[in-house]
């Protein structure tokens, strides 16, 4: 290339305006307020000292802006600390007048007044026989108990019976009877309220009867098709989840879809922007327009439920539209920030919640990066609307993809290509899908027309969910911060190889450093991680395995290997054909014994699967035997003795011998027995395999978690811990501390309504130092090696089997 050649080119590079600075002093204050808002909602009992030392603080640096000009920017970043302080110490105030803390914790049975504020949602059942149940958040107001009423004001969560709550809407008034018991510090509702009778409901009227009637006209508008578009288009234009099918919900979720049945940033945007195109062509001014976004954004919240996600969605999706809207995207950085900020002023739990984080990540990427990249695909010679179909997916998993692995230390590699897929009927099934719920009161027979191609895009959507979930590409990563920073690092390597590829066209001798970057990817990811995370090549299971938690859904099943081809099984999980998978992975011939260490589904469900096809030695049982499941696994067992153990009694089979630490035989004498008493009634065993020692507690609760803890053998440690009860709350941290595990094993669902793992049993495992194994996000686990040279791997998820584990958790 001659000079003047080259003098061109460079000349030609240099035109255009100068790059915008990006403005961070509001992203300062909103990063500050959102970290003081997680603290003081954890903390209560700190928030009039916290308070106050902001304000004074805050005065302190006022003071030397005035004399000296400097501190600005510390005074912002105090001003948005301080006013989350105020909003936490006023609203916790508000939360528990009428000393509703004290009366959960003394476990005030009354008749309550309340306001509906989430809908109501399913539960599984725990036990045989017992009725189904649902969850939801009121708003408490009243309580009458004892001959006194108390006012309240109290945001509360409410464990009820299915029967009569099912058709229970949000903004509904309820009257009922219940019991109080105390909520998890940190959460937004500050009780938990165990539900008997409905006595009254009150529908709303107004706006929110108009809501409920527009929400039932689209469901009636596709209830002649199929069950997959029945469930999602509902949840595409809405938020509407009621009807979708678990094992789709559950596909969804591995691939990165579920965000499109989540009231999100996109929704607002579509919606709107829908509104804005007809008022144009209708012929409104820019005036006009606005008033007719606005006006669009507010029914469409009211129609979406105004509760803390969708009023997050809607501020969040109006500045989607303005970053888009923008001509430098850098503009966009302040105007999110001060969203942030405003929402979490407004409600500061919000710094506690996965979804809020997601949304101001998602939305910076949008602002800040979509544009950009979409541009230069297009000078790469991508056309515009594919370079903004690949750019806007693309931003989104790059910035929001580390956070994600904090939630599901896992990489699906389809990921991306999925939601590209989508896209283009995303617009159209939210738009039509739209349309046909405003028809659906005046024309019913319009409102299906209409919905008819929307849900020709549903089908499309959980048809690309379904086929994606089926490839193995899940890329296992590390739990906690290592998996996200792992996450970062192959994010930036795609990126690297991207942007190389695009340079080529300046120059061969960038060829190589793009080849390299895409080679070193595709070796990360073609190796796969998963099934494992550091563990040797070759099939599952590996070869030197001792224990492993079968992934079953929410339930238990847990294999102590004895032999070559033999194992002690403990318990079989809820489902026969994915206890007796995990079994045939594993290559178990026999099971020298089988303990079912109590008798609620989710632990004998899968008996028949485990035994089918193999020899069995002995069946050992809790000696508190629930009918009818009792009787079921001494039908199931047929020949094979059934023989209960309690504290005490000792056994061996194979290269596993055990020691019983729990229950007591008085157990046994429990009649009528409630869920709390069969859980306290699990056999918690001391199991040896080859050295490794291994507790298992069943779904032991506190009761016996403190029996087991008085007589733990002095001086003994465990190797492994299975969690009690799937993590949850119900935890004696010092029988962890005491037992001093390297490994915690959580048997848990993906899919489950009862928040397990708790935050606070993980914190407890933390305390421990323990590598938390879990089968909602590792799938098959397992302990390998010997006593000294212990590891972890993981087999990964199997979307295969996701209907089947979701049968179990969802709600």
């Amino acid at each position: 290339m001659s000079a003047a050649e080259q003098s061109e080119v460079v000349g030609a590079r240099s035109v255009g305006p100068p790059p915008v600075p990006v403005d961070l002093r509001l992203a300062a204050a909103a990063v500050g307020a959102w970290g003081v808002a997680f603290l003081a909602t954890g903390r209560p009992d700190l928030l009039v000292w916290g308070f106050a030392g902001s304000a004074l603080l805050l005065l302190v640096v006022l003071g030397v802006l005035r004399r000296t000009g400097r501190g600005a920017r510390v005074a912002l970043v105090l001003v948005a600390a301080t006013l989350v302080l105020f909003s936490v110490c006023l609203q916790h105030s508000r939360s528990t007048a009428g000393g509703v803390e004290e009366l959960a914790e003394r476990r005030v049975s009354g008749e309550f007044s309340a306001v509906v504020t989430a809908d109501p949602h399913a539960l599984p059942t725990r036990r045989d026989g017992e009725p189904p149940r649902v969850v939801l958040d009121v708003r408490l107001t009243s309580l009458d108990a004892r001959g006194a009423t108390r006012e309240l004001a109290a945001p509360a969560t409410v464990f009820a019976v299915a029967e009569r709550w099912r058709d229970v809407r949000w903004g509904d008034r309820v009257t009922f009877r219940g019991r109080l018991g105390t909520a998890d510090p940190g959460e937004r509702s500050v009780v938990v309220v165990s539900v008997g009778d409905l006595v009254r409901t009150d529908r709303p009227t107004g706006l929110l009867e108009l809501s409920e009637t527009l929400r039932t006209g689209l469901r009636e508008a596709v209830s002649g098709r199929s069950a997959d578009v029945r469930g999602l288009l509902p949840g595409l234009v809405v938020g509407d989840t009621s009807a979708l099918p678990p094992d789709l919900e559950a596909a969804m979720r591995s691939v990165g879809l579920t965000h499109l049945t989540a009231v999100s940033g996109s929704n607002t945007t579509l919606v709107v922007g829908f509104l804005v195109l007809a008022a144009s062509w209708a012929g409104f001014g820019r005036r006009s327009r606005l008033v007719v976004a606005g006006v669009g954004l507010v029914g469409f919240v009211v129609l979406a439920r105004p509760e803390p996600s969708v009023l997050r969605a809607a501020v969040m999706g109006g500045v989607g539209m303005a970053g888009l809207a923008a001509g430098r995207p850098t503009r966009g950085i302040p105007v999110v920030a001060a969203a942030a900020l405003v929402l979490l002023v407004a409600d500061p739990w919000l710094a506690r919640e996965f979804g809020f984080v997601l949304s101001v990540l998602a939305t910076t990427a949008l602002v800040l990066l979509a544009r950009p990249w979409a541009e230069r695909l297009t000078r790469a010679g991508v056309p515009r609307v594919v370079a903004y179909a690949v750019a806007v997916p693309v931003a989104a998993q790059a910035v929001c993809g580390p956070v994600v692995a904090l939630l599901q230390p896992a990489v699906n590699v389809v990921s991306v290509p999925a939601n590209i897929a989508v896209a283009p009927a995303v617009g159209p099934a939210t738009v039509l899908g739209l349309a046909a719920t405003l028809l659906s009161p005046v024309w019913p027979a319009g409102a299906a027309v209409v919905a008819w191609p929307a849900g020709w895009c549903a089908a499309w959507i959980a048809a690309v969910a379904r086929a994606a979930a089926q490839a193995p590409t899940s890329v296992a990563v590390p739990p906690g911060v290592a998996g996200a920073l792992v996450v970062a690092l192959l994010t930036l390597l795609v990126l690297g190889a991207v942007a190389a590829v695009l340079r080529w066209r300046h120059g061969p001798g960038r060829r190589w450093p793009a080849l390299a970057l895409v080679l070193v990817l595709s070796a990360a990811l073609l190796v796969r991680c998963a099934p494992r995370w550091g563990g040797p090549a070759g099939p599952w299971p590996p070869p030197d395995w001792l224990v492993v938690g079968c992934d079953v859904g929410q339930g238990d099943a847990v294999v102590l290997r004895s032999g070559p081809r033999a194992a002690v099984l403990v318990d079989a999980g809820p489902d026969d054909v994915l206890v007796g998978g995990c079994l045939d992975r594993l290559g178990v011939d026999r099971l020298d014994a089988v303990v079912l260490t109590h008798f609620h589904a989710d632990h004998v469900g899968g008996l028949a699967g485990a035994l089918a096809g193999r020899e069995v030695g002995l069946v050992h049982v809790s000696p508190l035997a629930v009918e009818p499941a009792a009787g079921r696994v001494r039908e199931q067992a047929g020949s094979t003795p059934v023989v209960p153990l309690t504290a005490g009694d000792t056994g061996a089979a194979g290269a596993v011998t055990w020691t019983v630490l729990g229950p007591e035989p008085e157990a046994a004498r429990v009649r009528a027995p409630d869920s709390a008493q069969v859980n306290d009634s699990s056999l918690v065993l001391l199991a040896d395999v080859r050295g490794v020692r291994v507790l298992l507690t069943g779904d032991a609760e506190r009761d016996e978690q403190r029996a087991v803890l008085a007589r733990w053998p002095a001086g003994v440690v465990a190797d492994v811990v299975k969690v009690a009860h799937h993590g949850s709350p119900t935890q004696v941290p010092q029988l962890y501390a005491t037992a001093r595990p390297r490994v915690a094993l959580v048997e848990v669902g993906a899919v489950n309504d009862y928040g397990h793992p708790a935050a606070s049993t993980l914190d407890v495992l933390a305390a421990t130092d323990a590598r938390v194994l879990r089968t909602d996000t590792g799938g098959d686990v397992a302990v390998a090696g010997t006593a000294s040279t212990l590891r972890t791997l993981e087999r990964g998820p199997d979307p295969r089997e996701a209907e089947r584990r979701a049968r179990y958790g969802s709600g």
